[in-house]
């Protein structure tokens, strides 16, 4: 029941500040946390909208830093279009990677011919003063620092690193027309984990695209065999996530009312029947998108100490919150002069 961030209000991604509001996916975060561990590379995949990205940001990254001790590096992209000023680079996706984990605001150019190897090599922390005058680390690419190539490698008991790739279907969806140059990006992430034993990475993508890695699988250390598939939401889980926010934020769910709202989120038309059915599982889009119109209904109406079904029953009906949802965000975007 958070407000989004976006400028037309509707579901979001959790940030890692968001995570004392997230719940539902304990299990998988322990599991998928255990995963990543024991596999130095690891496809996390699940069908789209099933809130990878969201458990990511929440509970694995913080997972990984404060209970296994490892160094998380910024989340990357492989997706983008290149930089004003930036005419042609080596590869488009390696490129992108690297881009979006440099912090810095120096001239992305000078990435167009590094290789990701080296550029995880010289990724460097530092300490810089931001605007408000707090000090905040930043992660910055360092072309000065000094690496030893043909000599020793980097001792394995170093510490560990964790490079998240979010929404890795883009190396496939994105710049299309740079299709020749997927396998030498598979090839450079290869590099970089041999030559780095320190390093742990995590694809994650929607489950429709595991098959288009096929081809590039013999190409890497473990041919991506290593696989995490995380479930649709249930209805236990989809309790958690309704009930929790709600406690935080003073006005918990009277008795049954959270199971109601839960079980009208479970609701699945069936064809030939007019009556709907439940089903197994709960849209976290869908549960977002109703949870927040309904908090901002009750903010509005004001009430007692607790939801109760006559508060659902004005405010948290499904199909009107859906309906107001989609038709405030069309209006939104249809009185947006920037909107083409």
């Amino acid at each position: 029941m958070t407000t989004p961030t976006n400028p037309y209000v509707g579901p979001r991604t959790f940030s890692e500040k968001d995570a004392h509001l997230y719940f539902g996916r304990e299990q998988e975060s322990r599991d998928l946390t255990a995963r990543i561990v024991s596999e130095r590379l690891l496809l996390f995949y699940a069908q789209s909208g099933a809130g990878k990205s969201s458990l990511i940001n929440t509970r694995i990254l913080p997972r990984l830093r404060d209970e296994e001790g490892f160094i998380v590096l910024p989340v990357g992209r492989v997706s983008g279009e290149l930089p004003p000023g930036v005419e042609s680079v080596e590869n488009i996706y390696a490129f992108n990677l690297m881009n979006s984990l440099d912090q810095s605001s120096d001239d992305p150019g000078r990435l167009a011919d590094v290789c990701l190897n080296d550029f995880l090599a010289r990724l460097a922390r530092e300490t810089v003063l931001d605007d408000d005058g707090e000090r905040v680390t930043r992660w910055v690419y360092k072309p000065e620092i000094k690496i030893e190539r043909g000599g020793d490698k980097v001792p394995a008991s170093g510490p560990r690193f964790a490079l998240v790739i979010d929404q890795f279907e883009e190396v496939i969806t994105s710049n299309p027309d740079h299709w020749q140059e997927r396998e030498a990006f598979f090839r450079q992430l290869n590099e970089a984990l041999i030559d780095d034993p320190n390093l742990w990475v995590v694809l994650t993508l929607r489950e429709d695209f595991i098959a288009a890695l096929d081809p590039y699988a013999p190409l890497v250390l473990n041919r991506m065999r290593a696989r995490f598939y995380m479930e649709r939401m249930d209805g236990k889980g989809a309790l958690e996530a309704v009930r929790r926010p709600a406690e935080l934020g003073g006005r918990p769910f009277a008795p049954g009312v959270a199971e109601q709202l839960v079980d009208d989120l479970r609701q699945v038309r069936v064809p030939g029947q007019e009556e709907t059915l439940p089903s197994q599982y709960v849209e976290p889009v869908q549960l977002q998108v109703v949870c927040y119109q309904m908090w901002e209904n009750l903010e509005e109406g004001g009430g007692g100490a607790q939801i109760t079904a006559v508060d659902l029953e004005e405010s948290g009906d499904v199909d009107q919150a859906l309906t107001e949802f989609y038709e405030e965000t069309l209006l939104a975007v249809l009185s947006d002069p920037e909107c083409p």
